[in-house]
């Protein structure tokens, strides 16, 4: 059962004869409050990582996307330089049956031209795909840091409301059980060990 604000406000135990409370009520309390902590701490750390792997799948997804329409691009590209050579050398056939020495240097000129450029819309294509890819990354890389300072945002709120609850059994003299002895995972640690978010990571680097 979750619980609010006020009803840890105005609980109430039993009053022992030297004026202590109950230790069995105020246990149950605490693993009340545990249990509705980590039920918090699950659904937050669920919820970013499953916002994360969506990021990574789009950005897989994007990066197919750039390769096949860049190796596209590349096919069309060697077509044309395929259909204007072929075009070349026929030109150059027949002003070669008219003068050979002018046909010749017409032919070295087109091909040289037709070579240029090949290597110029190959050279433009690669850095197209490049660019694109270097923006999807980037734009991945942004936002699991966005992603990622929620949920160190979430560890940090956790983490202040153990330790309100650890100084409040101090300051009731009560020492702290081991069912409530709750952790918080850093969340910079568990990305860490996350191959997908470092390879993501390296490529934006």
């Amino acid at each position: 059962m979750d619980l609010t604000p006020e009803q840890l406000e105005l609980a109430e135990f039993g009053v022992l004869g030297d004026g202590g409370f109950a230790p069995d009520e105020v246990r149950a309390l605490l693993r009340r409050v545990a249990e509705h902590l980590r039920g918090l701490q699950s659904e937050a750390v669920r919820g970013v990582a499953d916002s994360v792997g969506a990021v990574l799948d789009q950005a897989v997804r994007s990066g197919e996307d750039i390769v096949a329409r860049a190796a596209t691009d590349a096919d069309a590209i060697r077509k044309a330089a395929e259909a204007d050579t072929a075009r070349i050398k026929d030109d150059a056939a027949k002003v070669a049956a008219k003068t050979i020495a002018d046909g010749e240097k017409v032919l070295a000129d087109r091909m040289a031209a037709a070579t240029d450029r090949i290597d110029e819309m190959m050279s433009e294509a690669e850095t197209a795909a490049r660019t694109r890819s270097a923006s999807v990354i980037s734009k991945a890389q942004q936002r699991l840091d966005r992603l990622l300072a929620a949920e160190r945002d979430v560890h940090d709120r956790v983490t202040a409301a153990l330790d309100d609850i650890h100084e409040s059994l101090a300051s009731a003299g009560i020492e702290q059980s081991h069912e409530l002895a709750l952790t918080v995972e850093d969340p910079e640690a568990s990305w860490a060990d996350d191959p997908e978010v470092t390879d993501i990571m390296r490529e934006s680097a």
